[in-house]
């Protein structure tokens, strides 16, 4: 059986086309699908000169539990698979495949030693106490009905400079940090207001994840963290 491996298709590709004048740009998301944790990579062949996209494709993994004792971004390979499958299909949209080959099958072997996809975050859990949900639900529609705005939860948080440094980061990291919000359970349309816990919870994945993704990119967050109001008191 004949597969032709992605780095003797970039080899040749490289000999044809010297990266300063095609392109090769990677990346990768992750998402979930049923029930089974997902990485996506990305892979485009642009002209340096006109900055047109020539080819472009996606590959998929599903993103298993890390190994043990691993460090940072190398506890998987999946990452770096899914890129290397798109990177090995999009050489093909370009004429570098092999048609006696296979060309389905056209990354490194996986030698992690983990067989099992990694589970989906739990959900966050909803409470549906009267006196925590039901109560200021009922509240909120009768202030609608007698045209009057809705009471303000005691305790709560206005959530609006929070949503402004969402909106404020550029495009592509924004629709990441939205993808790992939905990822870990948190609402991606956030409310005006939060109580302050969740709030807070909320703000500290967001930092947390705009972070880990300036880390992983040239790109860096348009703005400096957020000052966060402190947790009410317990009463």
């Amino acid at each position: 059986m004949n597969i032709t491996r992605v780095s003797e298709k970039l080899e040749a590709f490289r000999r044809d086309f010297p990266p300063r004048d095609y392109a090769i740009i990677q990346d990768f998301d992750e998402d979930i699908v049923g029930s089974t944790a997902r990485v996506v990579g990305h892979c485009r062949i642009v002209d340096v000169a006109t900055g047109v996209v020539l080819a472009e494709a996606h590959g998929t993994r599903a993103l298993r539990e890390p190994v043990a004792g691993a460090q940072g971004h190398k506890d998987t390979r999946d990452p770096d698979r899914a890129m290397t499958q798109a990177l090995g299909r999009v050489l093909g949209l370009m004429g570098y495949a092999d048609a006696a080959g296979i060309e389905g099958d056209t990354d490194e072997p996986d030698e992690t030693g983990v067989d099992e996809a990694a589970a989906p975050p739990a959900p966050k859990a909803v409470s549906n106490h009267p006196a925590a949900s039901n109560l200021t639900h009922l509240d909120a529609a009768r202030a609608a009905v007698r045209g009057e705005a809705p009471p303000i939860p005691a305790g709560s948080v206005d959530t609006a400079e929070l949503k402004q440094r969402l909106n404020d980061l550029e495009p592509m990291m924004r629709g990441k940090v939205r993808a790992g919000l939905s990822m870990a359970g948190f609402p991606t349309e956030i409310p005006d207001r939060m109580a302050g816990e969740a709030f807070g919870d909320l703000a500290a994945f967001v930092e947390k994840e705009i972070d880990t993704l300036a880390s992983q990119s040239p790109v860096e967050p348009t703005q400096a963290p957020l000052d966060l109001p402190p947790l009410p008191s317990a009463t």
